[in-house]
C-alpha cells in the first residue's frame, strides 16, 4: 500500500474525509491491518519501551510535584525529593524521547518505503530495553547520588551508567540504520523528484543525525574533559554539549508527527514544501557547528561561555518557529477542524504549548522556577505531540486504543495540567521560587498559592498522563482488537 492509500485509510477510520476523493475506498479493515508483521512487530517493541519510560517518569513526577506543593511536602524528605526529580527528568526527558524516536523511525520508514537492517533495528531494541531497566534500578532502590545536570541529569550508581551506555548504544544503531536507509532512497531517487518523499522523512533522518553527533559530542567531550575537576562539575561539563544537541532530536521528532497529523488528520498539504525542505536542511549546520566547538574549546570552557547555547537555541529558533508557523497554517486549511481526533488533538496542544512555553523563555527569563515553566511547556509539546500520534500507531499495528472516547479527551486534560504546572511556577519564580530546592522558606503568599496551582496542575497532567499509560498499555499488552 503506497503513502497516499495508507494515509486515506487510516484518515477514515478517525472519521476524516481525505482532502481529494478517489476511485476506490479502502475499507475500515484496510486501516487497520495495512504495515507488514515484521515492521508491525518492531514499532509495537518501541511503543512499549518508550511506554513504560513514560510510566516510571510519571511515578516520579508524582513524588517530586507533591513534594514542592506546599500542602502536602512535608511527607518527604530533600534526598527523596531530588532522587525522584532526577529520575522523573532522566526518563521523561531523555529515555521516552529518544525510544519514541525508535518507533518514528520505525514508522516513518515504512510509510516512506525505505528499507532498515531488520536486525539491526532488533539489536537496538534490544539494548535500549535493557538499558532503560538498568538506568531504573537505582531509582526504585532509592540508591545513588543524584546529579541534576542541565539537560541530562544522572545518579551516580553502577547500574544507571551501564543502563545510559546500553540506551546510548541501541539509539545510536537505530538512528543509524534509519540514516542508511533513507541515504539509500535518495541515492535511488537520482533524476526523480524529491519533492515526493513525505517531509517527516527527512525530519527524522535529521533527528537520527542530530542523536548521532549527540552520542559522538558526549564521547569527545569525555576525552578531552579535566578529570582533575570536582565530580559534579565535570558531570555538568560532560553532557552539556551533548545534551543540547539532544534537543535537535525532540524538535525535529516533533516537527515530523506534525507534518503527519496535517497529512493524515487535517487532510492537507504543507505549503511551500521547498521552503519547508530548506528549513529543515538548515538544522544540520547549527548541529554540526555545536559538536565541532568540542574540538576547539575544551568542555569546561564551553560550560561557561554560552556558546553551545547561542549555537543551539539560535539554530532550533531560526528553524522551529517558521515550520510551527507554516503548520498552523496547513492545520487551518480544513473546516470545521477535527477536534475530536486524537492526532489533530495533540498537535493542537503541542502547538499551543510550543508557543507558550517559548514565550516563558523569553519574559522574565532568570535562573528561578521560570526555567523549569519554559521547559515544561516545551518538553509537553514534544510529549502531546507523541501521544496523539500513538493511537495512529497502533492502528496501523492491527490494534486500538482501550477507548476512543478517552483517547480523544486525553490530550486536553494533560496540556490543562501542563498549563497549570506552567503557570504556577512561572508566577512563583516572578516571587523568587528558587530551582531544584526542597522547602518552602523563601516563599511569600502568593509564591505559596502559585506553587499549589502547580500542584492542581500536576494533578491533572497526572491523570492525562495516566489515562494515556492505561488506553495505550492495554491493547499493548492483551494483543487482541478491542471492539468499538
Amino acid at each position: 500500500m503506497d503513502a497516499a492509500t495508507q494515509t486515506t485509510a487510516v484518515m477514515l477510520h478517525y472519521g476524516q474525509a481525505p482532502a481529494r476523493p478517489r476511485a476506490t475506498t479502502p475499507t475500515r479493515a484496510a486501516a487497520v491491518v495495512v504495515m507488514p508483521a515484521a515492521s508491525r512487530r518492531l514499532l509495537l517493541g518501541w511503543l512499549g519501551l518508550a511506554l513504560a519510560s513514560l510510566v516510571i517518569a510519571g511515578f516520579f513526577a508524582m513524588l517530586a510535584a507533591f513534594a514542592r506543593t506546599p500542602v502536602v511536602h512535608q511527607l518527604f524528605s530533600a534526598g527523596l525529593f531530588h532522587l525522584a526529580l532526577t529520575s522523573h527528568v532522566t526518563f521523561a526527558f531523555t529515555v521516552w524521547f529518544v525510544t519514541f524516536a525508535g518507533a518514528l523511525w520505525i514508522y516513518v520508514a515504512w510509510r516512506a518505503n525505505y528499507r532498515l537492517c531488520a536486525r539491526a533495528s532488533w539489536t537496538a531494541l534490544g539494548l535500549a530495553s535493557a538499558g532503560s531497566s538498568a538506568m531504573a534500578v537505582p531509582a526504585f532502590l532509592a540508591s545513588g547520588k543524584p546529579y541534576l545536570n542541565d539537560y541530562m541529569p544522572v545518579i551516580d550508581h553502577p547500574f544507571f551508567w551501564a543502563g545510559l551506555v546500553l540506551v546510548g548504544g541501541g539509539m545510536s544503531l537505530q538512528g543509524a540504520a534509519y540514516l542508511v536507509g533513507w541515504a539509500r532512497a535518495a541515492l535511488s531517487r537520482k533524476g526523480a523528484r524529491r519533492g515526493a518523499e513525505p517531509p517527516e522523512a527527512l525530519g527524522m533522518a535529521l533527528a537520527a543525525l542530530a542523536l548521532l553527533l549527540a552520542v559522538g559530542t558526549i564521547l569527545l567531550a569525555l576525552v578531552r574533559l579535566d578529570h582533575a575537576l570536582p565530580f559534579g562539575y565535570a558531570l555538568r561539563a560532560l553532557f552539556w554539549g551533548g545534551g543540547h544537541i539532544l534537543q535537535f532530536v525532540h524538535v525535529a521528532g516533533m516537527a515530523s508527527v506534525w507534518f503527519v497529523s496535517i497529512a493524515v488528520a487535517v487532510g492537507a498539504a504543507l505549503p511551500a514544501r521547498r521552503v519547508l525542505r530548506v528549513l529543515l536542511v538548515a538544522l544540520a549546520p547549527f548541529m554540526a557547528a555545536a559538536a565541532a566547538a568540542y574540538l576547539v574549546w575544551r568542555p569546561e570552557e564551553l560550560l561557561i561561555n554560552h556558546l553551545i547555547t547561542v549555537v543551539t537555541f539560535g539554530g532550533l529558533g531560526t528553524v522551529a518557529v517558521p515550520v510551527l508557523l507554516m503548520a498552523v497554517c496547513a492545520a487551518r486549511a480544513q473546516r470545521p477542524s477535527p477536534w475530536g481526533s486524537p492526532l489533530f488533538a495533540g498537535t493542537a496542544v503541542s502547538f499551543a504549548l510550543f508557543a507558550i512555553g517559548g514565550v516563558m523563555g523569553v519574559i522574565g527569563f532568570t535562573q528561578d522556577t521560570r526555567v523549569p515553566a519554559h521547559y515544561h511547556g516545551m518538553v509537553g509539546a514534544v510529549t502531546l505531540a507523541y501521544m496523539g500520534l500513538t493511537p495512529l500507531l497502533l492502528e496501523i499495528c492491527g490494534r486500538r486504543p482501550w477507548s476512543e472516547r478517552i483517547a480523544r479527551w486525553q490530550p486536553y486534560l494533560y496540556g490543562i495540567g501542563l498549563l497549570g504546572i506552567m503557570a504556577g511556577m512561572h508566577w512563583a519564580g516572578g516571587h523568587g521560587a528558587p530551582r531544584k530546592t526542597f522547602g518552602f522558606q523563601w516563599a511569600d503568599a502568593q509564591a505559596l498559592i502559585a506553587m499549589n496551582l502547580m500542584g492542581l496542575g500536576s494533578v491533572l497532567a497526572i491523570l492525562g498522563g495516566l489515562a494515556f499509560v492505561i488506553n495505550i498499555g492495554l491493547p499493548l499488552i492483551m494483543r487482541r482488537r478491542p471492539t468499538p
